[in-house]
């Protein structure tokens, strides 16, 4: 059986008309870059979330991004790059080991210690407006290695 060309591209634009009227139906995403440094040096492999002030929708996508190996990101809400929502945002920053590996659930030992994983104790703060966003450097600071544990004195450790 051949199909003729008309029939095609009525097939087509049929198919275009429908994709066109689906379009997207949550709020409108602006694109948002940042970088990201930790005691001065990008953190390569370091993920960023946006976490908006006033959500009240446990299913409305947080903004993430995962930084390249200069510190920079992009972010992402839906799909791959599509940046945030207008608004005020609390920033929050892990950075996997990546030298380690993941554990049974995926994760890996986040490098700052979860010193900025939480919202609620976050001072970062980010805003993004309705129009092309470049962030202000998320300077961080590692925290601080703990002492290794020294055995106390007149105690023998050797067997």
């Amino acid at each position: 059986m051949k199909i003729k060309t008309p029939v095609i591209l009525a097939i087509l634009a049929g198919a275009t008309a429908a994709l066109v009227g689906c379009g997207d139906s949550g709020p409108k995403l602006y694109p948002v870059k940042g970088t990201v440094r930790v005691d001065g040096k990008p953190a390569s492999d370091a993920i960023v979330f946006l976490h908006r002030k006033g959500r009240d929708n446990p299913n409305e996508p947080v903004p993430h991004g995962t930084c390249g190996a200069d510190g920079t990101f992009q972010l992402t809400s839906v799909k791959a790059g599509d940046g945030a929502q207008a608004g005020e945002y609390v920033v929050t920053v892990v950075w996997p080991d990546m030298s380690k590996a993941p554990d049974g659930n995926g994760g890996r030992p986040d490098l700052l210690k979860g010193a900025y994983e939480k919202a609620a104790s976050s001072a970062i703060k980010a805003t993004v407006e309705a129009k092309e966003n470049q962030l202000p450097e998320i300077a961080l600071t590692a925290p601080k290695q703990p002492a290794p544990k020294q055995p106390a004195p007149g105690i023998k450790t050797d067997k």
